[in-house]
Protein backbone atom coordinates (compact mmCIF):
# COMPACT_ATOMS: atom_id res chain seq x y z
CA UNK A 1 0.00 0.00 0.00
CA UNK A 2 1.20 3.45 -0.53
CA UNK A 3 -0.20 4.48 2.63
CA UNK A 4 1.86 4.64 6.00
CA UNK A 5 1.04 2.25 8.84
CA UNK A 6 2.58 4.89 11.54
CA UNK A 7 2.97 8.81 11.12
CA UNK A 8 6.74 8.58 12.02
CA UNK A 9 7.50 6.31 9.61
CA UNK A 10 9.89 7.29 6.67
CA UNK A 11 8.12 5.50 3.30
CA UNK A 12 5.18 4.09 2.69
CA UNK A 13 5.66 -0.33 2.32
CA UNK A 14 5.00 -0.14 -1.25
CA UNK A 15 7.99 2.36 -1.68
CA UNK A 16 10.20 0.17 0.82
CA UNK A 17 9.81 -2.77 -1.87
CA UNK A 18 10.37 -1.19 -5.07
CA UNK A 19 13.84 0.02 -3.66
CA UNK A 20 14.43 -3.53 -2.56
CA UNK A 21 13.23 -4.72 -5.85
CA UNK A 22 15.52 -1.78 -7.61
CA UNK A 23 18.85 -3.65 -6.63
CA UNK A 24 18.40 -6.76 -8.11
CA UNK A 25 17.21 -4.77 -11.56
CA UNK A 26 20.07 -2.72 -11.79
CA UNK A 27 22.44 -6.47 -10.41
CA UNK A 28 24.16 -5.13 -7.74
CA UNK A 29 25.79 -7.45 -5.55
CA UNK A 30 25.59 -6.18 -1.72
CA UNK A 31 22.16 -5.17 -0.62
CA UNK A 32 23.50 -2.92 2.62
CA UNK A 33 26.11 -1.33 0.19
CA UNK A 34 22.92 -0.88 -2.27
CA UNK A 35 21.14 0.73 0.25
CA UNK A 36 23.39 3.16 1.46
CA UNK A 37 23.90 4.48 -2.57
CA UNK A 38 20.25 5.32 -2.04
CA UNK A 39 20.61 7.12 0.90
CA UNK A 40 23.19 9.49 -0.51
CA UNK A 41 20.65 12.07 -2.17
CA UNK A 42 17.57 10.68 -0.16
CA UNK A 43 18.37 11.56 3.22
CA UNK A 44 14.73 10.36 4.25
CA UNK A 45 15.43 6.81 4.31
CA UNK A 46 15.37 4.63 7.49
CA UNK A 47 18.38 2.69 7.72
CA UNK A 48 19.23 -0.69 5.75
CA UNK A 49 18.97 -2.57 8.96
CA UNK A 50 15.19 -0.77 9.49
CA UNK A 51 14.61 -1.51 5.96
CA UNK A 52 15.47 -5.17 5.83
CA UNK A 53 13.40 -5.90 9.69
CA UNK A 54 10.38 -4.28 7.48
CA UNK A 55 10.85 -6.31 4.26
CA UNK A 56 10.57 -9.50 6.67
CA UNK A 57 7.71 -8.03 8.08
CA UNK A 58 5.99 -7.99 4.66
CA UNK A 59 7.64 -11.38 3.98
CA UNK A 60 4.10 -13.43 3.76
CA UNK A 61 2.17 -10.98 1.92
CA UNK A 62 5.11 -10.26 -0.90
CA UNK A 63 5.29 -13.96 -1.40
CA UNK A 64 1.31 -14.44 -2.02
CA UNK A 65 1.59 -11.43 -4.50
CA UNK A 66 4.74 -13.50 -6.25
CA UNK A 67 2.26 -16.73 -6.97
CA UNK A 68 -0.87 -15.33 -7.63
CA UNK A 69 -3.56 -18.04 -9.52
CA UNK A 70 -3.19 -17.38 -13.05
CA UNK A 71 -4.73 -20.00 -15.65
CA UNK A 72 -2.12 -21.60 -17.49
CA UNK A 73 -1.62 -24.27 -20.58
CA UNK A 74 2.01 -25.69 -19.54
CA UNK A 75 4.42 -25.24 -17.10
CA UNK A 76 7.57 -26.48 -16.59
CA UNK A 77 9.14 -27.91 -13.25
CA UNK A 78 12.51 -28.00 -12.10
CA UNK A 79 14.46 -27.73 -9.07
CA UNK A 80 17.76 -25.71 -7.96
CA UNK A 81 20.17 -25.44 -5.01
CA UNK A 82 20.10 -23.22 -1.97
CA UNK A 83 23.03 -23.98 0.01
CA UNK A 84 23.50 -22.17 2.99
CA UNK A 85 27.53 -22.75 3.81
CA UNK A 86 30.10 -24.49 2.11
CA UNK A 87 30.38 -28.24 1.82
CA UNK A 88 33.12 -28.53 4.09
CA UNK A 89 31.18 -26.67 6.54
CA UNK A 90 27.96 -28.53 6.36
CA UNK A 91 28.96 -30.74 9.79
CA UNK A 92 29.67 -27.61 11.82
CA UNK A 93 26.68 -25.65 10.48
CA UNK A 94 23.50 -25.03 12.32
CA UNK A 95 20.99 -23.44 9.93
CA UNK A 96 17.45 -24.76 10.58
CA UNK A 97 15.81 -27.02 8.88
CA UNK A 98 19.05 -27.28 6.59
CA UNK A 99 19.95 -31.27 5.06
CA UNK A 100 22.38 -32.61 2.76
CA UNK A 101 20.97 -33.05 -0.68
CA UNK A 102 22.68 -34.07 -4.62
CA UNK A 103 22.74 -31.19 -7.51
CA UNK A 104 24.03 -31.53 -10.56
CA UNK A 105 26.72 -30.05 -9.05
CA UNK A 106 27.66 -32.49 -6.62
CA UNK A 107 27.18 -32.32 -2.73
CA UNK A 108 24.94 -29.75 -1.02
CA UNK A 109 23.85 -28.16 2.54
CA UNK A 110 21.12 -26.43 2.75
CA UNK A 111 17.76 -25.85 0.62
CA UNK A 112 16.36 -26.61 -2.77
CA UNK A 113 14.01 -24.12 -5.07
CA UNK A 114 11.29 -26.00 -6.37
CA UNK A 115 9.33 -23.99 -9.07
CA UNK A 116 6.41 -24.09 -12.16
CA UNK A 117 7.79 -22.03 -14.90
CA UNK A 118 5.27 -20.99 -17.81
CA UNK A 119 6.74 -21.25 -21.74
CA UNK A 120 7.28 -17.08 -21.49
CA UNK A 121 9.73 -17.36 -18.46
CA UNK A 122 7.41 -16.37 -15.88
CA UNK A 123 8.15 -17.98 -12.44
CA UNK A 124 4.11 -19.07 -11.58
CA UNK A 125 4.42 -21.10 -8.42
CA UNK A 126 7.34 -22.29 -5.95
CA UNK A 127 8.77 -23.80 -2.87
CA UNK A 128 12.02 -23.60 -0.56
CA UNK A 129 12.28 -27.45 0.72
CA UNK A 130 15.20 -29.20 2.25
CA UNK A 131 17.52 -30.55 -0.17
CA UNK A 132 17.52 -34.13 0.68
CA UNK A 133 13.85 -34.07 -0.46
CA UNK A 134 13.32 -35.68 -4.03
CA UNK A 135 12.30 -33.69 -7.12
CA UNK A 136 8.90 -35.72 -7.13
CA UNK A 137 7.64 -35.77 -3.98
CA UNK A 138 7.90 -32.00 -3.63
CA UNK A 139 6.25 -31.63 -6.73
CA UNK A 140 2.90 -33.25 -5.47
CA UNK A 141 2.98 -30.40 -3.02
CA UNK A 142 3.04 -27.87 -6.14
CA UNK A 143 0.23 -30.23 -7.44
CA UNK A 144 -2.12 -29.37 -4.55
CA UNK A 145 -2.20 -25.95 -6.42
CA UNK A 146 -3.17 -27.17 -9.89
CA UNK A 147 -6.86 -26.36 -10.01
CA UNK A 148 -5.52 -22.86 -9.30
CA UNK A 149 -3.37 -22.27 -12.34
CA UNK A 150 -6.51 -23.90 -14.89
CA UNK A 151 -5.05 -27.75 -15.20
CA UNK A 152 -1.73 -27.41 -16.81
CA UNK A 153 0.57 -29.97 -18.38
CA UNK A 154 2.95 -30.25 -16.57
CA UNK A 155 6.75 -30.71 -18.25
CA UNK A 156 9.38 -32.28 -16.42
CA UNK A 157 13.04 -34.05 -16.66
CA UNK A 158 13.59 -37.47 -16.16
CA UNK A 159 14.06 -36.76 -12.66
CA UNK A 160 9.94 -36.38 -12.76
CA UNK A 161 9.05 -40.33 -14.23
CA UNK A 162 5.67 -40.65 -12.80
CA UNK A 163 2.27 -40.76 -14.23
CA UNK A 164 0.44 -37.31 -14.86
CA UNK A 165 4.47 -35.03 -16.22
CA UNK A 166 5.32 -34.81 -19.66
CA UNK A 167 9.01 -36.13 -19.55
CA UNK A 168 11.45 -38.18 -21.67
CA UNK A 169 10.70 -41.55 -21.33
CA UNK A 170 13.54 -43.86 -20.71
CA UNK A 171 15.22 -47.02 -22.21
CA UNK A 172 12.51 -49.29 -20.53
CA UNK A 173 9.38 -47.28 -20.98
CA UNK A 174 6.21 -48.97 -21.48
CA UNK A 175 3.61 -45.71 -22.58
CA UNK A 176 3.63 -42.76 -24.29
CA UNK A 177 4.51 -39.90 -22.09
CA UNK A 178 3.64 -37.20 -24.30
CA UNK A 179 7.63 -36.17 -25.13
CA UNK A 180 8.13 -34.85 -28.61
CA UNK A 181 12.10 -34.36 -28.87
CA UNK A 182 11.00 -31.46 -31.43
CA UNK A 183 9.45 -29.43 -28.90
CA UNK A 184 9.81 -29.93 -25.45
CA UNK A 185 14.03 -29.91 -25.20
CA UNK A 186 13.49 -26.25 -26.39
CA UNK A 187 10.75 -25.74 -23.30
CA UNK A 188 13.02 -27.33 -21.48
CA UNK A 189 15.88 -24.83 -21.57
CA UNK A 190 13.46 -21.99 -20.76
CA UNK A 191 13.29 -22.81 -17.09
CA UNK A 192 17.13 -23.53 -17.19
CA UNK A 193 17.67 -19.72 -18.47
CA UNK A 194 15.33 -18.64 -15.70
CA UNK A 195 17.45 -20.34 -13.09
CA UNK A 196 20.56 -18.81 -14.50
CA UNK A 197 19.39 -15.34 -14.19
CA UNK A 198 18.17 -15.95 -10.19
CA UNK A 199 21.89 -17.15 -9.76
CA UNK A 200 22.87 -13.79 -11.22
CA UNK A 201 20.77 -12.17 -8.65
CA UNK A 202 22.60 -13.43 -5.51
CA UNK A 203 20.12 -16.12 -4.97
CA UNK A 204 22.63 -18.83 -3.71
CA UNK A 205 24.41 -16.28 -1.82
CA UNK A 206 25.31 -17.84 1.72
CA UNK A 207 25.18 -14.88 3.71
CA UNK A 208 21.82 -15.62 5.69
CA UNK A 209 21.34 -17.04 9.05
CA UNK A 210 17.73 -18.13 9.02
CA UNK A 211 15.41 -19.52 6.80
CA UNK A 212 12.91 -16.17 7.06
CA UNK A 213 15.81 -14.32 5.62
CA UNK A 214 16.30 -16.85 2.92
CA UNK A 215 12.66 -16.57 1.86
CA UNK A 216 13.08 -12.91 1.63
CA UNK A 217 15.85 -12.93 -0.90
CA UNK A 218 14.33 -15.59 -3.01
CA UNK A 219 10.66 -13.95 -3.13
CA UNK A 220 12.53 -10.75 -3.93
CA UNK A 221 14.81 -12.16 -6.53
CA UNK A 222 11.26 -13.96 -8.47
CA UNK A 223 9.39 -10.65 -8.03
CA UNK A 224 12.07 -9.02 -9.68
CA UNK A 225 12.44 -11.39 -12.23
CA UNK A 226 8.50 -11.74 -12.78
CA UNK A 227 8.07 -7.82 -13.67
CA UNK A 228 10.97 -7.77 -15.89
CA UNK A 229 9.24 -10.38 -18.40
CA UNK A 230 7.61 -8.46 -20.84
Amino acid sequence: SDLKRCSHQKLSDALLVALLLSRLVFKHPFPSIWWNILREDRHDLPSYTQAYTRGQRLLERLESVATPSQSCTEVIVDSMPLPVCRPKRGKRCSFPGARWGYGTQGDVYGYKLHAWVTASGAIVQYLIRPANLHDTTVSYELNRRWPDFGGPRIIGDKGYCCLGYVFPPKSNTRYDTGWRPGRHPRLRKRIETVFSGLVEAQIRSVQTKTLRSLRLRVVLAILAHNLAQP
